[in-house]
């Protein structure tokens, strides 16, 4: 039962976490009209707005968290 549980959570965690990001990504593409600073988004500092920011973090921790429950998750229930 915890099993399906945190494979379920996990799922949803980094699904979620890779939405928020994508929405960041387009949110910044729209409003600077530049789609090569989105890709810089990941590897280089680019002015972003406070809406698009908070998203990204939101992406990103989730994500990390997604993560660190698959990591627990094969730790303890191995496949």
């Amino acid at each position: 039962m915890l099993e399906t549980t945190m494979s379920f959570a996990e799922m949803i965690l980094i699904l979620s976490g890779l939405l928020f990001i994508a929405k960041s990504v387009i949110q910044y593409g729209k409003r600077t009209s530049d789609w090569s600073g989105a890709i810089k988004m990941f590897y280089k500092r680019v002015g972003m707005d406070t809406a698009e920011y908070k998203s990204y973090r939101l992406g990103v921790s989730c994500f990390v968290i997604g993560v660190a429950v698959r990591i627990v998750n094969l730790t303890f229930w191995t496949v």
